[in-house]
């Protein structure tokens, strides 16, 4: 067996130095996350099927790929934050909440039943903070909202600046060109 050089094997070394240092040694990106859960009411009611996002406030990232919190309002109004692959938990911080309504939650949409009034985290109403431990986040509690229950129909107007439905337009059968 041949003896590496001193040139090669210190290619080697810093190739698998680098290598570590990227990588961690073996440790993940993802942050550390710890149960939080909550509770949401809509003019009295559970919105089920709303989306609830957490955004971190400020510079901050929650990771290397800075992920959101999520969750799903369920039918008794309450939802439980996930951030890694539906796995519950969401990592320490203070975020900011945001909350929108698609017209059905198993099917990705832009479409909002609040018409976005509560989408960004720039005019979010609600900071939260996530600590170690279990968390159970304050009631988001809305009165007086104006909910868009044909939100995603084609008979529903645009919604800041969204893209307008589809317009049909009937043609004639039978007619050629003149």
């Amino acid at each position: 067996m041949k003896a590496l050089g001193p040139a090669r094997g210190g290619r080697r070394i810093l190739a698998v130095a680098a290598c570590l240092a990227i990588f961690g040694c073996g440790e993940t990106w993802e942050a550390d996350t710890y149960p939080a859960s909550g509770r949401i009411s809509i003019n009295g009611k559970p919105p089920a099927g709303a989306l609830v996002q957490l955004f971190p406030t400020g510079a901050r990232k929650t990771d290397d790929r800075d992920s959101r919190p999520w969750g799903l309002v369920k039918d008794d109004g309450t939802y439980v934050l996930a951030t890694y692959n539906a796995e519950p938990g969401a990592p320490a911080g203070d975020y900011m909440l945001t909350l929108t309504w698609p017209p059905d939650a198993s099917r990705p949409s832009m479409v909002d039943k609040l018409r976005r009034q509560y989408a960004t985290p720039e005019k979010s109403r609600w900071k939260v903070t996530v600590a170690k431990g279990d968390n159970v986040l304050p009631l988001v509690e809305l009165n007086d909202v104006k909910i868009d229950d044909k939100a995603g129909s084609v008979a529903s107007k645009p919604v800041d600046g969204l893209s307008p439905p589809l317009e049909t337009t009937k043609t004639r059968r039978g007619r050629g060109r003149r």
